[in-house]
């Protein structure tokens, strides 16, 4: 019988340890597009062609909470989005609209309640080799009139959250 309890609270132990590891993200990726509810791409580098860039997360075991994506860029805050979590297993995403000029590294992390980390990811926003762009004195009136009104537009952050399946 002493054996069978031990069995027994080790086993509850367990589960309750795998049910504890489970909380968290699951899957995170950056895309240029989501479908259907996922990431139809998982990239590590995006280029300046493409204005807007998004970060998906899968979500498991947080039902109730409530989790922030924080959007940086060279150690700078440029947007935060929160979501409440909703279900057991809940897929989300926000975006952000880019700046040619913000070509680097960007980071997202994903916060809890707390502002503790519990994920983090990075991208490349890169210029593509054929998008090289000529030395500031080769460039026309009109390139450089261009590269004004684009520096002028406000970035601005989306975000959707969805229900699970």
């Amino acid at each position: 019988m002493k054996n069978f309890i031990n069995v027994f609270l080790a086993s509850c132990f367990l589960l309750i340890s795998l049910a504890a590891h489970s909380a968290g993200i699951s899957r995170s990726a950056f895309t240029t597009e989501i479908v259907d509810k996922e990431p139809l791409t998982e990239l590590k580098q995006i280029s300046v062609d493409v204005t807007r860039a998004y970060f998906f997360t899968e979500i498991t075991g947080l039902n109730g909470h409530t989790i922030t994506h924080r959007w940086e860029y060279n150690g700078q805050v440029m947007a935060e989005v929160s979501f409440q979590v909703n279900a057991n297993r809940w897929r989300t995403w926000s975006s952000k609209n880019l700046l040619s000029s913000w070509v680097g590294k960007w980071q997202v992390s994903v916060l809890d309640e707390g502002g503790n980390v519990i994920d983090q990811s990075e991208f490349e926003y890169v210029v593509a080799k054929d998008e090289l762009q000529p030395a500031a004195e080769e460039k026309s009136a009109e390139a450089v009139s261009k590269e004004s009104t684009t520096l002028q537009t406000s970035a601005e952050t989306a975000t959707e959250s969805v229900a699970p399946e």
